[in-house]
């Protein structure tokens, strides 16, 4: 994009994947898994879950080569091309899983998509990977029921919305949360009609700490993919909730990554679901990203929680601690009525 940093649309470059990778490479992170180039999806499969003149919209702005199609996301000569990539490698992924080719998939792609809700690209996104992906396997009766874990800095807005009629989607999005000025995420936006208690809220506050997230996953989390039962779990996995990242304002490190990938290696075989996939949103520090990344991969594989360099000595504030108390005491109160 043609800004200069730190504007927002800088860091969502190619270089976020590329010097993941890399590090992944350089760490043998990637020695015990597959890796399996993304295919490019078709029109068709992006209209599974948006509105035509979405689609029709990406093309032409891709085909003029610049331009805005939504607040913070631009158009480039290789948005269209790009962005199908990114779905694609969401969808291959969740094939695999599906078909028992792999227990757990993780999409390295970009653009992310959790923002892009069913009309409007927004975010820096701009074909909802996961939603997609998730509609795919629903369409074709592969599974009855999925469950999205997204815990990206921001919430799932996109995800949301596509999903809050849908009573065979369970979302479940742990966000940062604004409690001065409001906005979408809070933990009474609960889905509608038959899905109502489906989209289940997680706000924590500004600067929330690893023990935060933690409490949300063995409170909300833990409970919620329990009593739902899906038959797989998608996992929008943004990392920009980490303490050097420059778009987010959360406190967390490495740790709480590996923290969500044990977590979901456990429950994926306690409720008997056929695996997970994980699709990149957020994470816009480079350098940490790999890093985060990995955590996350030795968490699903089972391995002890690697030390890295971001796992430095941080104050906790306890007023914090216990404000998100508060918050995770209202989301039970709020959703248990439902379940």
């Amino acid at each position: 994009m043609p800004f200069p940093k730190p504007h927002l649309e800088a860091f969502e470059s190619p270089l976020r994947t590329q010097i993941a990778e890399r590090y992944l490479d350089q760490e043998g992170v990637l020695g015990d898994t597959i890796r399996v180039k993304a295919p490019r999806a078709k029109t068709d499969d992006v209209r599974l879950v948006h509105s035509p003149y979405l689609v029709e919209s990406v093309e032409l702005m891709t085909d003029i080569g610049s331009g805005q199609l939504g607040e913070s996301s631009y158009a480039s000569p290789d948005l269209l091309r790009t962005a199908l990539l990114s779905t694609g490698g969401a969808m291959k992924g969740t094939e695999l899983v599906v078909s028992g080719e792999a227990k757990h998939a993780f999409s390295l792609m970009r653009p992310p998509g959790h923002h892009a809700t069913s009309s409007n690209p927004m975010g820096l996104c701009y074909f909802n990977n996961v939603a997609i992906a998730t509609r795919s396997i629903l369409k074709d009766k592969k599974v009855n029921k999925v469950s999205i874990i997204d815990f990206d800095n921001h919430h799932g807005n996109g995800t949301s919305e596509i999903f809050y009629t849908d009573a065979k989607v369970q979302l479940i999005s742990v966000h940062e949360y604004d409690y001065e000025n409001f906005g979408l995420g809070h933990y009474s936006e609960l889905g509608y009609g038959k899905a109502k208690g489906t989209n289940i809220n997680i706000p924590l506050v500004e600067t929330s700490p690893n023990v935060s997230y933690e409490t949300s996953i063995k409170k909300v989390i833990d409970p919620a993919l329990k009593r739902f039962n899906p038959d797989i779990i998608m996992v929008s996995a943004g990392y920009d909730a980490h303490y050097a990242d420059p778009v987010g304002n959360m406190d967390v490190d490495s740790k709480i990554f590996w923290k969500l990938g044990n977590f979901v290696s456990k429950i994926v075989d306690t409720i008997g679901a056929k695996g997970s996939v994980w699709v990149l949103e957020g994470g816009y520090n480079p350098f940490t990203l790999g890093p985060s990344i990995r955590a996350s991969l030795e968490g699903l594989s089972g391995k002890e929680v690697p030390v890295l360099d971001d796992q430095i000595e941080r104050e906790t504030y306890q007023h914090i601690v216990d404000a998100n108390d508060e918050v995770v005491d209202k989301v039970i109160e709020t959703i248990e009525p439902h379940w």
